[in-house]
């Protein structure tokens, strides 16, 4: 039945939008001579990992949906840490804008977890004397720098919520914090927290100079619930050298796992004095009815080698799977959207 959806799926819904936007990437047998990131042919309307459909890897009963694009990562050693749990999941790599359509209760049957390493709505800009950038989208956010950000599309603004109601499981990885910031507020109350590195942002009505990233960072993370399914059994953390941030992250709406020992500097170079640093690099929480796990670790194969971030990870995404999760979430709702969403 989930291999007739898919090749429905693929077929119908966004066959086209694989061919306009190269949508995937070709995985372990799938990938091109030496590893290379280029722009994969279009897949065919056949499932399966081994040459057809949506590119898949691993042969596990939970079935996830990877959503990328908007950010620039190693293709590589991303994708072989998603092999890796290849025994307990079988995973599926879509990218914006075919991502949007798939978003959706339309589909839900096909995921049991959607994963997101993208950056939704990334910005445009220009250097300082040089003019404005002319691929501006329609209806875009234009910041005090001149950057210039996208608003979602209608299809995944309202698709989007409909699917969290539904209650399934999302695992939000590093940079998609900062996805939709500027065009869409509600949906860094689904992650749990908000980024934009490049240019002045208001969140939660507070106004930010540009958020802090410091790359390759030596650091701790520890975790602080250790009786969570997600962190249980995994020790007081592990140490990892990775991208840090110092990011506007919602303390008063999530349930903290792990903290991070990385302090910058001066911290009201990235946030307003009004909002203090928070070294959170891990959470869960409830969106809509559905639960929801995120952490800050993550940028590179510096993080995604570490075996232990490996086994944080993929708990994360046993536990969002897990009757148990879903059962939490649909007890504890916390709605953010408007019911017209």
């Amino acid at each position: 039945m989930r291999r007739r959806l898919l090749k429905r799926l693929m077929a119908v819904a966004v066959g086209a939008l694989f061919v306009a936007s190269a949508a995937s990437t070709q995985l372990a047998g799938q990938r091109g001579a030496g590893g290379q990131t280029g722009a994969p042919a279009a897949p065919a309307a056949r499932g399966g990992r081994g040459g057809g459909g949506m590119p898949q890897g691993g042969r596990g009963p939970i079935k996830v949906m990877v959503v990328t694009k908007g950010h620039n990562y190693e293709r590589e050693p991303f994708f072989q840490m998603w092999d890796s749990w290849g025994s307990d999941i079988t995973w599926s790599h879509v990218e914006h804008p075919a991502a949007d359509a798939m978003l959706s209760p339309k589909y839900s049957k096909l995921f049991d977890v959607y994963a997101f390493f993208d950056l939704g709505g990334p910005g445009v800009g220009s250097r300082a004397g040089q003019p404005p950038p002319t691929n501006i989208p329609a209806g875009s956010f234009k910041t005090a720098n001149n950057r210039f950000y996208p608003p979602p599309s209608e299809q995944f603004k309202t698709e989007f919520p409909k699917l969290l109601r539904e209650g399934k499981g999302f695992v939000f990885l590093h940079h998609a914090s900062a996805a939709w910031l500027h065009t869409w507020p509600e949906y860094s109350e689904v992650v749990g927290g908000a980024c934009d590195w490049y240019a002045p942002n208001r969140v939660r009505g507070i106004d930010h100079p540009n958020h802090g990233y410091f790359g390759m960072t030596p650091q701790f993370i520890s975790f602080v619930d250790k009786s969570h399914p997600i962190t249980k059994g995994l020790g007081d953390g592990f140490y990892v050298t990775d991208e840090a941030y110092a990011c506007h992250w919602f303390e008063d709406s999530v349930q903290p796992l792990a903290r991070t020992d990385f302090q910058p500097a001066d911290p009201t170079k990235n946030l307003n004095p009004k909002v203090k640093y928070s070294n959170l690099a891990a959470w869960v929480k409830v969106a809509e009815n559905s639960p929801v796990f995120f952490t800050q670790v993550g940028h590179g194969a510096t993080a995604w080698a570490v075996p232990a971030y490996r086994q944080f990870v993929g708990n994360a995404i046993k536990w969002a799977a897990s009757p148990e999760a879903l059962a939490w979430a649909k007890a504890n709702p916390k709605r953010i959207f408007n019911s017209s969403n």
